[in-house]
């Protein structure tokens, strides 16, 4: 296949499947996603991310009917059938199909999963970015479906010939639209610490990780606008970046200060994502 959509067990094209207009993520956005890599059939730190999404509907009160081992074979299976090497994998979990009301109780969620080609970029790309006010409400911690104002914030950065929104709160960094944000300063990692105004990102987790293990100092703290901007390098993680250097903010250079330490964490980030998903002999 070329692309792969499922919904409640049904399988098929994307385009050609249906979901019920009653579906809670139709009309509130009432759900949450996660979503990784593939290579050679071996999706990226799968675990991690189905944990996060078991939590994420947990604190949501979503209920799951099938377990975290099932959703993870269920997952390896699936993106057999897409005819590519690297794939990737989104999955989300509404709260359900009932007729629109706010408040509801069911007790079944409808799983939704979309698998399609696509490649991880070189670890040398680049990109620009605008900065933006974080006008999104008060939950972002939580993967939920809920993305309108970062779907705004990213077509202000498209219009501008940018690639990404990094958003701050009264001058303190969040993080993009999309992706985590960090800096490099003086040979140390500075990243803002977990909040409910930024997601946990799994990326974010072994970047700091890695940062550790070679000796780099991490902070863990608030950081602001000025500091981003006289970054030695400007640094975004997500799943389906794994790590990429911001080489501008609005149309002005930044980063490019430090090119060693950033090179050290990208050649870790990378060898870690080709290792894992090279299958063994």
């Amino acid at each position: 296949m070329k692309n792969l959509g499922y919904y409640n067990g049904e399988v098929g094209l994307i385009d050609e499947m249906r979901v019920p207009m009653n579906d809670r993520a139709f009309y509130f956005g009432d759900g949450v996603y996660d979503a990784v890599m593939c290579r050679n059939n071996i999706p990226y730190l799968l675990s991690e991310h189905i944990d996060r999404f078991y939590r994420n509907c947990d604190r949501l009160a979503i209920k799951i009917q099938m377990k975290k081992h099932e959703l993870f074979d269920l997952i390896c299976t699936l993106v057999k059938k897409v005819d590519a090497n690297e794939k990737f994998v989104y999955f989300h979990m509404s709260r359900g199909n009932a007729q629109r009301a706010h408040e509801l109780t069911l007790d079944k969620g409808s799983l939704c999963i979309m698998i399609m080609p696509r490649e991880i970029e070189d670890l040398d790309a680049t990109m620009s970015a605008v900065l933006l006010p974080d006008v999104r409400y008060e939950m972002c911690d939580i993967k939920t479906l809920n993305l309108l104002p970062n779907v705004l914030a990213s077509q202000i950065a498209s219009r501008a010939g940018a690639d990404e929104a990094i958003l701050h709160r009264s001058n303190i960094i969040t993080e993009g639209t999309h992706c985590n944000i960090s800096i490099l300063k003086n040979g140390r990692l500075i990243t803002a610490p977990e909040s409910r105004h930024i997601l946990p990102g799994v990326t974010r987790a072994h970047l700091i990780k890695i940062a550790q293990r070679n000796e780099i100092i991490v902070e863990q703290r608030e950081y602001t606008s000025s500091e981003l901007l006289d970054a030695d390098e400007i640094i975004v993680t997500s799943s389906s970046k794994l790590l990429r250097a911001v080489n501008s903010v609005n149309g002005k250079s930044v980063g490019g200060k430090d090119a060693e330490t950033l090179n050290l964490l990208k050649k870790e980030l990378f060898g870690a994502y080709y290792g894992a998903t090279t299958p063994r002999a």
